[in-house]
């Protein structure tokens, strides 16, 4: 016999308590990571072959306007949800569409056909989706593995077992743009397929002169990355996948100047040590390879600080499960992620809190 859900007040008013409970904690947090002093703290990186090139990096306060900050413990429940990596590298190996605003998406839910909607969620401006017993549900910056797992974690509260399907069934959130000496400039949008440079410029009718003599470069945050096209005519090399909000300029010029494009990296924050960064552009990077490396602290608790459009999530782990190749081998890191330790007990929010915020401040930074 199946469990049904149970009345809307009664949801309503269970959500308006864990709201307090969460605010409560958020306060606490932000009143103790606003005592952190404003001076400027170098800190550089130790070279190690584990973890690709040093550089230097400055530490800086946390901004004063607070964003909002959730401590979550990763257990093999919602390790979907926070587990994958967030790169992809030549070829489009690990690559992961992440929702926006404006995307449409479709529920399955077996025995509750009143989730699944004809016309499907669309992504609102505040980057959630409103599902019927559920209430709001952010998928900003999500996956769809993440979304999935966070739905079946929800309704796990008011049915057994259940089983919850998702689909992007309209992208609009994310695309890129091909401008310069291609047939047809254009902006593209980009799917749960991904898109490499040599695509997007085929897209857009592919080289308006002899591709041999073309100039290709890849602009990405106000910085520059030349893309050898040359390599991929000769020797089949693979181009770069191309992110939201990339611009793919084809010509004959040269680089404009500006800096070089920053390599994806995170960070390792141990209290009264210098920060470490950790290159991901040569392959992911997981927990388990940070929890097992001499940096950490025995026995210590490790905690994912991973900056998102919705605020900050806190994903801790266990020491065990951050060893544990089912565990931490699988959690990978992703660009801009902070790693920082806590011994602290998770039912101590206050004594948590005053070991990652120093943490916190790295997320200014990049």
């Amino acid at each position: 016999m199946s469990l049904r859900f149970p009345s809307l007040a009664l949801v309503a008013r269970l959500s308006r308590l864990r709201l307090v409970s969460r605010a409560a904690l958020l306060a606490t947090g932000f009143g103790l990571a606003g005592c952190a002093s404003a001076t400027l703290t170098p800190a550089t990186m130790l070279q190690g072959p584990s973890f690709g090139e040093g550089s230097r990096l400055d530490v800086m306060p946390l901004a004063q306007a607070a964003r909002p900050l959730s401590v979550v413990d990763v257990t093999p429940d919602n390790i979907a949800q926070f587990g994958g990596g967030g790169g992809a590298g030549a070829g489009g190996q690990g690559w992961v569409y992440r929702l926006g605003v404006g995307d449409v998406m479709q529920l399955f839910v077996v025995d509750e056909p009143e989730l699944t909607q004809t016309a499907g969620y669309r992504v609102a401006e505040d980057g959630a989706i409103q599902v019927p017993y559920l209430g709001r549900v952010p998928v900003d910056g999500r996956s769809v593995a993440e979304i999935r797992a966070d739905l079946v974690t929800r309704l796990s509260r008011y049915r057994s077992s259940p089983q919850v399907d998702v689909r992007v069934t309209d992208f609009n959130a994310r695309s890129v743009a091909v401008v310069g000496d291609v047939r047809r400039p254009s902006r593209q949008g980009l799917t749960d397929r991904p898109l490499t440079a040599i695509d997007a410029i085929n897209a857009a009718g592919g080289f308006a002169q002899d591709p041999a003599r073309a100039d290709v470069v890849l602009i990405r945050g106000g910085a520059e990355q030349r893309v050898d096209v040359q390599a991929f005519l000769s020797q089949g090399t693979a181009t770069p996948v191309l992110r939201d909000g990339d611009v793919l300029r084809v010509g004959t010029g040269r680089l404009s100047g500006r800096a070089s494009m920053p390599q994806p990296s995170a960070r390792v924050h141990r209290p009264g040590r210098r920060a470490e960064r950790i290159a991901l552009d040569r392959g992911p990077v997981s927990v388990m390879q940070i929890a097992r490396a001499p940096i950490a602290p025995p026995g210590a608790d490790v905690v994912v600080l991973r900056p998102g459009s919705l605020g900050v999530q806190a994903l801790r782990l266990d020491a065990i499960a951050a060893q544990s190749p089912v565990m931490g081998g699988v959690f990978q890191l992703r660009d801009g992620d902070v790693v920082t330790f806590a011994s602290a007990s998770p039912a101590d929010p206050d004594l948590v809190m005053s070991q990652i915020s120093p943490a916190l401040r790295l997320l200014d930074r990049r």
